[in-house]
């Protein structure tokens, strides 16, 4: 059964990034607390390690990923896993899900 922290809710919120390839923007279209999947004009190998600014709009500053990894692309889009990321950043991307997944309504009891 999937934990409820790895996941992943629809979002579309920007993102920059820069690797050994350069510097690029994007578009996160879903995340989770383990990695996210973007869109994105900048070309990006997979297997390759980048460091991500994820711009949430509930913040004023960016959440960092100090380090994540490509691990598949598709045109245009790609996966990203978070490998490095501090513990501020975690909570703060942590609080951001949360308030986007489904709230849970009580069952009515059977009568």
């Amino acid at each position: 059964m999937e934990e409820p922290r790895d996941r992943r809710v629809r979002v579309k919120t920007p993102v920059s990034f820069e690797g050994q390839s350069g510097v690029g923007r994007g578009t996160v279209f879903n995340i989770s607390l383990t990695g996210c999947a973007l869109e994105s004009l900048a070309g990006v190998k997979m297997d390759s390690t980048i460091r991500l600014d994820l711009h949430i709009p509930t913040d004023k500053k960016p959440v960092k990923v100090g380090r994540a990894r490509v691990i598949w692309t598709a045109g245009e889009d790609m996966g990203v896993e978070f490998i490095k990321m501090d513990q501020t950043g975690k909570a703060r991307l942590q609080r951001f899900i949360e308030n986007l997944m489904p709230k849970k309504t009580p069952k009515a009891d059977k009568v």
